[in-house]
């Protein structure tokens, strides 16, 4: 049943209130919606303290803006009494301390982040539900992804553990061998000047020490 928000911006295909007081705005896209159309309409929604969920028809490619605002999109089977999830693919571990970051990226997650390779699961609409955050999948699917990012925090945990492991042992091969100070060269002593001959005799303009007659036109020896 379409519905205007009590502000009168938008008109919901299908407006549903929980029974905790939540408000969950269904709509169905026919067509593709640019990102300023559905931004638009995603805010005023957000305004109005109403989630917003997207049924997209097939072969209508779903907006990745929708995703990058963390809205689950799906696609709806009207003739099959079917809609079809898009989980994106868990993102690779391979980043630096991957542990620290949101865990929840590195198992199937909904909705997929913006350029994520995308799983689509398909379900019945019967076995689909609604809480305010939106569509909830069926039981056994909630308990695969629940199993499936229990093993993800069980593999952060222990690539924590072992790099702390790591840096306790670099800390205790650092204490029993330290490093070595890099080889200087002491400095030089300072020249002691020479006093210049009183006789007239040729000296070295930069040591003072007597020339010989044939370094006279340069005026100092060779070494100086």
């Amino acid at each position: 049943m379409e519905q205007w928000t009590d502000g009168g911006e938008r008109r919901a295909d299908v407006h549903v209130t929980l029974d905790g007081g939540a408000h969950l705005a269904l709509e169905a896209q026919r067509e593709l919606i640019t990102d300023e159309l559905w931004q638009a309409r995603h805010r005023d929604y957000a305004a109005n303290g109403i989630r917003d969920v997207w049924f997209m028809r097939p072969n209508t490619r779903i907006p990745h803006v929708l995703f990058a605002e963390g809205t689950p999109a799906w696609t709806l089977y009207q003739r099959d009494e079917a809609a079809e999830a898009r989980l994106g693919e868990p993102h690779s571990r391979a980043d630096w301390q991957w542990w620290n970051k949101d865990l929840r990226l590195f198992s199937p997650h909904h909705p997929p982040c913006p350029g994520d390779p995308v799983i689509c699961e398909r379900f019945p609409l019967r076995d689909l539900g609604l809480d305010p955050s939106g569509v909830t999948f069926p039981p056994a699917m909630v308990e695969r992804l629940e199993k499936e990012a229990a093993r993800v925090r069980q593999a952060a945990d222990q690539a924590k553990r072992q790099h702390q492991q790591r840096q306790l042992g670099q800390q205790r091969e650092a204490a029993l061998h330290p490093p070595r100070r890099p080889w200087r060269p002491s400095p030089l002593p300072p020249v002691q000047p020479v006093p210049r001959p009183t006789n007239g005799e040729l000296v070295c303009q930069a040591c003072h020490r007597p020339l010989a007659e044939s370094l006279a036109p340069y005026g100092r020896h060779i070494l100086c």
